[in-house]
């Protein structure tokens, strides 16, 4: 790889498995990583960053027959105390990888994959300069779902409407697959749903990495209800079904009040790596720009996840779509984090501020770590190459 790339101001570790405490002495924390960011105008009018970090954590495994799966306890109840059990599964009858188990099924039923750690988000605020601020030991959103029950992962922010933050995180489960769930708030301590009285669940679609643009875009066609070139809302997409047949990639989907979506089209191109949203878009001009990520086979049963950069036209952002040669490896971590990590060769941008001309990216690293890169973000927009993706619908 030529190494064009643009030089970073400046990288940071901000959040570390031993800065946290396990919310009970049966668990250890493994992971610090994939967090949404912010940028926030506190009441003295000084900026602060935001983050909402994926801690996880995994039972400490106490007998050598048999693996212990955790879960939460679903009150169905906001801000109940938090409880998580364990499965008990005789190792005999699993097949095990360092992150996750797949469980034999039953008569005719197909095998089960379960994770062996169960992640909540917490807060961490930084200054403008990246100094901590408050790391906050407590769940940020409290698993209140049925949909919750095996975890909240990879939360994206995106700012929105009236001084709302919209929210979106994954999460795995045993009946359901992985889906995308959808909150809102103003203070990241009270949400509320998106739901209307018809779809009482917060989940939003049955896909993975869905994240939200912060404002309305024209509609590329038109129905029953949407005139073309009317305003709607629009978030990254990544529908991953059907692997053996096309490529997961980004699509963006369209909606007219954020619960009802369709008339997707793919982004990044339908022949290539497999890819997946990162971090929600950021406005710059006439386009916008945004981090993702790419997952390259390295070896014959070992990925890699690299991160790219995005641009978009502002008002059609399917057409004049613009990527980016790598920006970030797992190679350019090795001197602050030279470990491996829970999983190896991994580098998962999930935020991106941009202030004062510097693009400030917050990525998880090696699944253990978060760290930052600080760039210009004029480097960013010139990184960009002229490959020009075709229209897809």
């Amino acid at each position: 790889m030529e190494d064009n790339r643009p030089k970073p101001l400046e990288r940071k570790v901000i959040a570390s498995p031993e800065d946290y405490f396990p919310t009970s002495p049966n668990l250890e924390i493994v992971g610090t990583f994939n967090a949404g960011a912010i940028e926030i105008k506190n009441k003295n009018g000084t900026l602060e960053n935001w983050l909402l970090v994926r801690v996880a954590q995994t039972p400490i495994q106490d007998n050598p027959n048999k693996i212990k799966l955790p879960y939460f306890k679903i009150p169905d109840k906001k801000n109940k105390k938090l409880e998580i059990k364990f499965d008990s599964y005789p190792k005999r009858i699993i097949k095990e990888t360092e992150k996750d188990v797949t469980i034999p099924g039953g008569e005719n039923q197909e095998p089960r994959y379960r994770m062996k750690h169960i992640s909540l988000p917490m807060l961490l605020k930084l200054d403008s300069k990246g100094n901590i601020i408050e790391r906050q030991q407590k769940p940020a959103i409290y698993p209140t779902y049925e949909f919750d029950r095996f975890g909240i992962e990879d939360v994206r922010i995106t700012p929105f409407e009236d001084g709302n933050f919209l929210l979106t995180y994954v999460v795995p489960h045993r009946k359901f697959g992985v889906s995308t769930m959808a909150l809102m708030t103003k203070d990241f301590k009270n949400y509320e749903t998106l739901s209307k009285n018809n779809t009482p669940r917060p989940i939003i679609t049955g896909v993975k990495d869905v994240i939200f643009f912060p404002e309305k875009i024209s509609s590329p066609s038109e129905t029953s209800i949407i005139k073309k070139g009317g305003k709607i809302y629009a978030a990254f997409i990544r529908p991953n079904a059907f692997h053996e047949i096309s490529e997961a990639g980004i699509w963006i989907s369209y909606s007219p009040d954020l619960i009802h979506w369709g008339q997707e089209h793919r982004l990044t191109p339908e022949n290539g790596p497999t890819t997946g949203s990162g971090t929600p878009p950021i406005k710059i001009g006439n386009k916008w720009l945004a981090a993702y990520h790419e997952t390259r086979k390295i070896e014959k049963n070992k990925n890699e996840y690299v991160t790219k950069i995005m641009m978009m036209d502002a008002e059609q952002p399917w057409k004049n779509f613009r990527n980016s040669d790598i920006l970030e490896t797992r190679k350019d971590y090795r001197e602050l984090l030279p470990e491996n990590g829970y999983v190896e060769e991994t580098v998962f941008a999930s935020g991106l501020t941009i202030n004062d001309g510097i693009a400030t990216i917050y990525s998880g690293i090696g699944d253990k770590w978060e760290a930052y890169s600080k760039y210009y973000a004029e480097d960013l927009i010139k990184f960009t190459n002229s490959l020009i993706k075709k229209n897809y619908f």
